[in-house]
């Protein structure tokens, strides 16, 4: 009999879907030795069935939209609970990657399982776990989570530990590290982009003449998709496409990337691929100003008004050897077995 291991993730319009997808990728390993078992809400915009796709059992936890945040929080754990007394045992684990999930909701929790693991990228939540996964390159990744954890709690750190579906990997395979002209463009936002960075700057590039095809990827959850769907159609260099499930073989056939500094990211390094990026969130500054920093792309900062004046200087300027480089230290920093490493020590818990 296999233990059994819980999800709490949330996906949809206000969280996006970097979340849900690393929690895939780990679920997709760790279903070898563990029985999966998601547990999310179904939020706005949300990616449920992209769970029951996978062939994971989800079971729905109700929210609270006129509670408070300590309210929502012990009801959340207390429905958390119900369930893993039902589905689990003594043994079971339970994963939650959520950052509206506060350390009362694990110390409430805690106590049902035999181990707590966090995932997380803020790192100046404190948590009550006894497994904290944080797979970014932070600015300073001595002082991360210090006096926040249990001085038990075990640490993996760093894009060592970067997950990724399988796509990624199987493409990683037939990678070559990239070169100018710069002919073909990825941009994407991530899931819901809702101050619609993305038309802004498809607009800035839509004149340019090298650039031979421009892959737009837009979320499901994007309150603007019809209006960039609309603007594609004008330009025969423009392909549309709506929540891609083969972002992976994208990122291979493109020269470059413009899109937001979350999960993608790391995505972009497995594969070798130049990046501008921008900060679309709190939670990405300091990724963004650390990739920035070891020249594994471009960091832009927050969106404004000079930022679409700026796209075309920079594709204009870049040098061929600086942008070979670029292209080989991002893939020297994500090797893409993030997954399999962390599923190794969850088994050892």
């Amino acid at each position: 009999m296999k233990n059994t291991i819980f999800i709490r993730v949330e996906s949809g319009n206000d969280v996006g879907y970097g979340h849900i997808m690393r929690c895939l990728a780990l679920a997709n390993n760790l279903k070898k030795f563990f029985n999966v078992i998601f547990l999310s809400t179904n939020s706005s915009g949300n990616l449920n069935s992209i769970i029951k796709k996978n062939h994971f059992k989800r079971i729905g936890i109700r929210t609270f939209s006129t509670s408070s945040s300590n309210k929502k929080n012990k009801n959340d754990a207390e429905q958390t609970i119900k369930i893993i007394k039902k589905f689990g045992n003594e043994n079971s684990l339970l994963l939650v990657d959520n950052y509206n999930i506060s350390i009362k909701w694990e110390s409430l929790v805690k106590p049902f399982v035999k181990k707590l693991i966090v995932i997380d990228d803020l790192i100046y939540r404190k948590h009550d776990c006894d497994l904290i996964i944080d797979q970014n390159l932070h600015t300073n990744m001595k002082k991360l989570y210090k006096n926040l954890i249990p001085k038990s709690c075990k640490k993996l750190f760093g894009p060592k530990y970067v997950l990724l579906r399988k796509q990624f990997l199987t493409q990683r395979k037939h990678i070559k590290k990239r070169s100018l002209p710069i002919e073909k463009i990825l941009v994407s936002f991530g899931g819901s982009d809702k101050k619609n960075h993305t038309l802004s700057i498809l607009n800035s590039i839509k004149s340019l003449d090298q650039i031979k095809k421009i892959y737009v990827v837009v979320g499901r959850a994007s309150s603007n998709k019809n209006k960039i769907k609309n603007f594609c159609k004008n330009y025969s260099h423009f392909q549309y496409i709506e929540q891609s499930e083969n972002m992976a073989t994208l990122m291979r056939s493109s020269d470059l990337s413009i899109g937001s500094g979350g999960t993608t990211t790391w995505e972009r390094c497995c594969l070798g691929l130049p990046s501008i990026i921008f900060v679309s969130s709190n939670d990405q500054k300091d990724i963004a100003e650390a990739i920035s920093k070891i020249n594994c792309g471009i960091n832009l900062g927050q969106f404004n008004k000079s930022s679409k004046s700026l796209i075309p200087k920079i594709l204009l300027s870049f040098k061929k050897k600086e942008f070979e480089k670029m292209s080989k230290t991002c893939m020297n920093l994500v090797d893409g077995k993030g997954a399999i490493r962390i599923t190794n020590v969850i088994r050892k818990l």
